[in-house]
């Protein structure tokens, strides 16, 4: 089995932010994601708390004033750990196990005076309420000093966080008030740690965050920094082992030539994986935006987010879960089975996910939730046996049910960024036929699956030669020329599709939409590519749009190409997607450029933790 140390990335030397997507961690109890510098970090998220904004940014004394510290830095990913380099200085940053605790270890190479800049807002998130959370919001004079460091607060939530540093910790108020040279106030909005270093010193700072009167603490750091690596490394290992106490099952360990790729597909699996602490009485009092809201917390004691850190940290998104569901079936049963009761109370007919330290319903009703939930509970059923569980809301599972071709509503509902996809779409209406094949096997009732088999017929009848149509309301027949169609139109209704057909998918796949180590979701010849209908953020998302691709796609379509006879060609194109795993686990999307394609930024607006990349270890261990 490969160790997570062999599984690590290779270091990186970015040159442009926006275009790079920032390393982040998990310890399960929360996330951590580096800053853009050598020390920094931000989407510091432990819920039911969080400081999203960038602090313990690095600054050097020089015979100019201060200065940041130069950023051209080179980045390293490991499940437990961010390394950094830049200009003499290293930096390694992990999480204690199971605390809402980040630690970092700092290395210099060449003596000089240096600054710690610690700023931010933590606070009792509603998550139910935001998206991403705003990295500054109102500002406040939040920052005092302490003996070893700095108090952070909040005035409309009890969120606290103690940074614990080296040197000498005074508050500001502001950075300008810092750097020009006023006397420091004992509130402020920016706290600075000045501390001076010898060549080949070491430095170590911590910082813990939570809702209660007293925050969670270190016994001793050097314990709690082999304990951050030992703690995933043991996880990591209770994954592939039957009777383990971390897990209510295990997955399978394959041998195969694809190793690295399914091993990162577990990974991925894993990043999205946490552990919520009990609802504290401070912790009902949360605020989104201006407004606090006091309300009874009812967090999942387990659960699995759609990803993180940079969005939506704490949602459980139904889509994501679909792609979750046939690892977690194996791996974690009893958790997959809980969240689907909770998201059946949350009623997916209104929201399209859970928001899991809340455990309100999160979002508006999505055209993909009826597809999705069936195939999440198919994927339970298949791998636990659990005919019983299923039955026992057959009523439900029965209302999501469509047994003639669905209108599953406007772009908005379907894929945001393309806004010519819309209504009567083959994907979802192919997802339907085999969740009604799975009814009528669930239930004995035939009439599913002659409803599943008119179904099919109706949804070849979209078929255009390669591309899927997809009806208007107004009788218009739209050639839409995107991955979607081929992706679950292949794979939801494999033994339906004449010869010609699956050829003529897969030759408009190969010239249209796969490259060399990728694929774009939309292809640059359909109409709505870089949509000029929407704003630039959506122009340009490289998780559905033209400019790549998210990170489950390419595994669906690999398994598209196997069922379809075309193993070889899918494994020489996996041969090139595996080496994009040095980058580090799959995220939500990757962006192709000139050169091949790279994990895409949150300015492009995908985050780097997705559940989406788990996908590729579901296709090794069920397609390979």
């Amino acid at each position: 089995m490969l160790t997570l140390d062999q599984l690590a990335g290779k270091w990186l030397a970015p040159e442009r932010e926006e275009e790079f997507s920032n390393p982040a961690i998990t310890n399960f109890r929360g996330t951590v994601q580096a800053a853009w510098g050598v020390s920094g970090v931000q989407y510091w998220i432990c819920a039911p708390t969080g400081l999203p904004t960038p602090t313990a940014l690095l600054y050097e004394k020089t015979p100019a004033g201060w200065r940041r510290h130069p950023r051209r830095v080179r980045f390293r990913w490991k499940a437990y750990e961010i390394e950094r380099e830049a200009a003499g200085v290293s930096t390694a940053t992990r999480m204690a196990d199971g605390k809402p605790i980040v630690l970092q270890r700092m290395r210099f190479e060449r003596g000089g005076t240096f600054a710690l800049l610690i700023q931010g807002l933590p606070r009792v998130w509603r998550f139910v309420d935001y998206w991403t959370l705003p990295p500054e919001n109102e500002p406040m004079f939040n920052v005092a000093a302490t003996p070893d460091g700095f108090l952070l607060d909040d005035t409309k939530t009890f969120g606290a966080a103690r940074f614990h540093l080296p040197g000498t910790a005074r508050a500001y108020r502001d950075l300008d008030a810092w750097r020009d040279g006023e006397e420091p106030v004992e509130r402020g909005k920016v706290g600075v740690a000045e501390f001076t270093v010898r060549p080949g010193d070491e430095v170590v700072w911590w910082a813990t965050q939570g809702c209660e009167e007293e925050l969670p603490g270190l016994s001793d750091f050097e314990t709690e920094w082999e304990r951050g690596r030992a703690h995933w490394e043991e996880v990591w290992e209770a994954a592939f082992t039957p009777g383990n106490r971390h897990f209510s099952g295990y997955l399978p360990y394959p041998e195969t030539e694809f190793e690295r790729l399914f091993c990162m597909g577990v990974i991925t699996l894993l990043n999205t994986r946490r552990i919520n602490p009990p609802a504290h009485p401070r912790s009902n009092i949360a605020t989104g935006g201006q407004c606090i809201w006091v309300q009874d917390m009812d967090p999942m004691p387990v659960c699995y987010v759609w990803g993180a850190p940079e969005g939506a940290p704490t949602t459980s998104f139904l889509w994501e879960v679909s792609y979750q569901a046939p690892l977690l079936a194996r791996l974690d049963p009893a958790v997959l089975r809980d969240q689907l009761e909770r998201m059946i109370h949350a009623d997916l007919h209104e929201h399209w996910g859970l928001e899991t330290v809340s455990g309100m319903g999160a979002g508006m009703y999505y055209g993909v939730n009826h597809g999705a939930f069936l195939h999440s509970v198919e994927a339970y059923v298949r791998h636990t046996g659990d005919t019983a569980w299923a039955l026992s809301h057959l009523d439900y599972l029965k209302s999501h049910a469509r047994p003639g071709l669905t209108d599953y509503g406007d772009f908005q509902n379907v894929l945001e960024c393309v806004s010519t996809y819309e209504h009567v779409i083959a994907s979802f209406n192919a997802m339907n036929v085999q969740g009604m094949r799975f009814l009528a096997e669930l239930t004995g009732d035939e009439t599913y699956a002659r409803q599943a088999d008119e179904l099919a017929r109706q949804v070849l009848s979209l078929y255009e030669g390669g591309p899927f149509a997809c009806l208007q309301p107004d009788g218009e027949r739209r050639i839409a020329r995107t991955i979607l169609d081929f992706n679950y139109v292949g794979l939801c209704m494999t033994a339906d599709l004449p010869r010609e057909v699956k050829e003529g998918m897969v030759r408009f796949f190969e010239e249209e939409l796969q490259t060399d180590d990728w694929l774009r979701a939309l292809s640059p010849k359909d109409p709505d590519a870089y949509t000029k209908r929407l704003p630039s953020f959506q122009t340009y998302r490289a998780d559905h749009q033209a400019t790549g691709a998210f990170d489950a796609w390419p595994a669906f379509a690999a398994a598209v190409l196997i069922r379809f006879g075309y193993r070889e060609k899918a494994e020489r194109w996996l041969r090139r997607i595996e080496r994009l795993t040095y980058e580090g686990p799959f995220g939500q999307a990757h962006y192709v450029w000139p050169d091949g394609a790279r994990k895409a930024s949150f300015y492009n607006g995908n985050v780097y933790m997705e559940a989406g990349g788990c996908a590729f270890a579901t296709l090794v261990l069920d397609e390979m």
